[in-house]
């Protein structure tokens, strides 16, 4: 056993030695915890059909005059493992100034959408009846799907 002189000499003594041959002195430790859990996958698609089989990806809007509105009826598929519920915006107007004049609305509601589940939805394109100056536009319409967690 050492005395506790004998120990004051020998850590600076061993902490030298390690510097002095190049060694670096690390000390390391692990703990390994085991888990799981189940993935949730979100997802939504749009289709033109109830049965989910014609999957729309554009939507022609026809000829619109000022002031006009148009409803187009699609059909939103949550792909997903669990409920959600939807939100709605626009990007990427062409040209840019249609924004100002155009509104996209739609009615798929706060209600969730179960797994799998299809809901009917109506998109209402409303123009705005001071729109000027713009003949064909295009737009993208985005659908976000928001897993839906009870209160």
């Amino acid at each position: 056993m050492l005395s506790p002189t004998q120990k004051m000499v020998l850590i600076p003594v061993v902490l030298a030695s390690l510097m002095a041959g190049g060694v670096e002195g690390v000390l390391t430790a692990t703990w390994q915890i085991e888990n799981q859990a189940r993935m949730v996958t979100i997802g939504v698609e749009a289709y033109w059909d109830i049965t989910a089989t014609m999957i729309c990806d554009k939507i022609d809007w026809g000829s619109l005059k000022p002031g006009e509105s148009k409803t187009i009826t699609v059909y939103i598929k949550n792909t997903g493992g669990d409920s959600i519920t939807g939100t709605l915006s626009t990007s990427s107007f062409d040209p840019p100034a249609a924004a100002n004049y155009l509104t996209l609305t739609w009615d798929f509601g706060s209600t969730p959408l179960l797994a799998s589940r299809v809901r009917e939805t109506h998109f209402t394109l409303k123009v705005s009846p001071s729109i000027t100056g713009i003949t064909t536009f295009a737009f993208l319409i985005i659908v976000t799907a928001t897993q839906y967690v009870s209160p």
